[in-house]
């Protein structure tokens, strides 16, 4: 399966990060953001054991729903493999797998619509708020890239309705996800062995 964005968006992410390091490929500043200082560890879970199933491990939920940035570790070499969804009992999590050495850095925020960068495509997307999610330091084309459903309703996703791949180009990989309700406060980490990209939803109807 051939994911990419629109070559349109060469201009915008170069202009905003090149290959300097920076994790934003929005060129609009955020009024309020969180920048997390990047800590992975290798986990004892295998390829065998999906995030999925292992909901401890990740830092305390923020107070608020601002945009949450952090760098990559490694090379620009990840591999985006898989995306999955399934919800615990206190948030709904997404995770994005990646083969490859080194962890994903991450951009990721509420926005207005579901729009694929570069084409301008806005997304038909189930839901009320709209998470767009930024994965850095990965790489297309490449053996083993993500050959799953462009668009998908997770059969066990809690509050997240609807998932939209939008692809990988110029180093970041962008899923869109769309959350029932309003949008919510929300975590992002990075896990290794295998590389993880983990992004937990407060479930606002647990509290």
């Amino acid at each position: 399966m051939r994911l990419f964005l629109s070559s349109a968006i060469v201009v915008a992410l170069l202009a905003a990060c090149g290959t300097d390091g920076d994790d934003d490929p929005s060129s609009a500043p955020a009024t309020d953001e969180t920048t997390t200082s990047q800590e992975p560890t290798a986990d004892v879970y295998t390829t065998d054991t999906p995030a999925d199933d292992r909901p401890d491990g990740g830092p305390a939920f923020p107070g608020n729903t601002a945009r949450q940035t952090a760098k990559h570790s490694g090379e620009w070499g990840l591999v985006f493999s898989d995306v999955r969804v399934a919800e615990h009992e206190r948030f709904d999590r997404i995770v994005l797998e990646f083969t490859g050495t080194g962890t994903p850095g991450w951009v990721v925020s509420y926005v207005d619509q579901a729009v694929l960068d570069g084409s301008g495509q806005v997304v038909r997307l189930g839901g009320n708020a709209i998470l767009d999610i930024y994965a850095s330091g990965t790489t297309w084309p490449a053996p083993g890239y993500y050959s799953g459903p462009r668009q998908f309703e997770p059969e066990n996703g809690g509050d997240v309705a609807d998932v939209h791949v939008g692809g990988t180009f110029e180093g970041y990989t962008q899923v869109l996800v769309g959350i029932d309700g309003d949008p919510v406060p929300f975590r992002v980490f990075a896990r290794g062995d295998p590389s993880r990209l983990v992004v937990d939803v407060d479930d606002d109807g647990a509290r």
